[in-house]
């Protein structure tokens, strides 16, 4: 009996509430927000803009012969929208003369260049009439003094128009057979980072692009890289502790640009720096979580001889993570190597094997931020 009324009484309300064939969500979804894109930024604007050998001349930073911009000079800065110019002692005789290059340099290309130099002090010092220039980063003694220093220097640079200081030397090198050593902050390492992050800031005070140099360090070898390569057999464990100095500059100041050494590491990778995906690209980007300009140290130096074509040499380079590269021509080994690569480039990317538009925006950034262009 109790099963009859159970059977009753769901037949019921069945009936008094039937469930209807079809569920009908008429739940309203909401409009979908329509995200505008940003507004391009100036840099972007100036790269829609520019032509493919345009663009590959922003990646170079070229030297020449000769302490004015004669016709033939002028003429290749002209048809190969050079990006840079590394200013050596060939290119210096006097605070006039140098003014008047520079000027002329500058009014040659649309997009201005990075005006470059090796000021660091001490036994590297293009300009050296005033004593003030060339105080050697040894006889630094305290990290207010490296700042001073700095800012001294890149005051009179940027009266002078150069833009670009290829300093500090912010290794550690406690070799004395090192060729760097005379070139390098003395003290502990925590003394030369303090040194080094103080000398960045004072550069950056004064307005110039300062590149700490030589990334990851040429520790532990006493081999030039002028002439040859060094090597450098530290194991992955030892890798963090070896980088320090560059590793917490990086993490305590702003650093617009960093120069790549020519180094290998046969423990980590058997390319050498400059050319090492592995050394630019994962452990100074990716794992330094750095954003700036990378530059190459001379292209034209020992240490990459007879490793490939210098055309080759300088693609693998600019897929290893650098953005810029070095041609000084301050040995001529090579006369016709600052077209050959720029041509090299020029037809990678033509040819879709090159893309190089977030470098060149990179480039860009750090020219208008320094003011050394801007948008107008």
């Amino acid at each position: 009996m109790t099963q009859i009324i159970s059977i009753l009484f769901v037949l019921v309300v069945s009936f008094l509430f039937p469930t209807p064939l079809h569920h009908v969500d008429i739940t309203l979804e909401p409009e979908p927000i329509v995200q505008e894109p940003p507004p391009p930024t100036p840099e972007e604007l100036i790269l829609e803009d520019m032509s493919v050998e345009q663009k590959v001349g922003q990646l170079f930073i070229f030297g020449f012969d000769g302490i004015s911009l004669n016709k033939e000079n002028k003429k290749f800065l002209v048809d190969h929208n050079i990006g840079g110019i590394l200013l050596l002692s060939k290119n210096i005789s006097s605070e006039t003369q140098l003014k008047t290059l520079i000027t002329d340099i500058q009014t040659s290309n649309d997009i201005p260049l990075f005006i470059s130099i090796d000021q660091e002090g001490g036994p590297v010092a293009r300009i050296r009439w005033d004593s003030s220039l060339t105080k050697a980063q040894t006889s630094i003694n305290t990290a207010q003094q490296a700042y001073d220093d700095a800012l001294t220097k890149g005051k009179y640079l940027k009266s002078l128009g150069i833009n670009m200081n290829l300093a500090p030397v912010i290794e550690y090198i406690y070799d004395e057979n090192s060729f760097i050593y005379d070139r390098v902050y003395r003290g502990s390492r925590e003394e030369v980072i303090e040194k080094s992050i103080s000398a960045i800031n004072g550069y950056t005070e004064a307005g110039i692009v300062s590149v700490p140099k030589h990334y990851p360090g040429h520790s532990d070898t006493s081999i030039d890289s002028h002439y040859n390569l060094p090597v450098v057999k530290i194991e992955e464990d030892q890798w963090n502790e070896y980088i320090k100095p560059f590793a917490n500059v990086l993490s305590n100041t702003t650093v617009d640009a960093i120069m790549v050494g020519h180094v290998q590491f046969p423990n980590i990778d058997s390319s050498p720096t400059t050319v090492s995906n592995e050394i630019i690209t994962s452990k100074l980007i990716d794992d330094l979580e750095y954003t700036g300009l990378v530059i190459s140290d001379d292209m034209e130096m020992g240490a990459l001889d007879d490793m490939d074509t210098y055309q080759n040499i300088a693609k693998k380079a600019l897929e290893a993570g650098n953005d810029i590269l070095i041609y000084s021509k301050y040995m001529n080994k090579h006369p016709n190597i600052q077209n050959d690569v720029y041509e090299y480039i020029v037809d990678e990317v033509k040819n879709g094997n090159m893309d190089i538009d977030e470098k060149v925006l990179k480039i860009l950034r750090v020219k208008m931020k320094y003011n050394i262009f801007n948008i107008n």
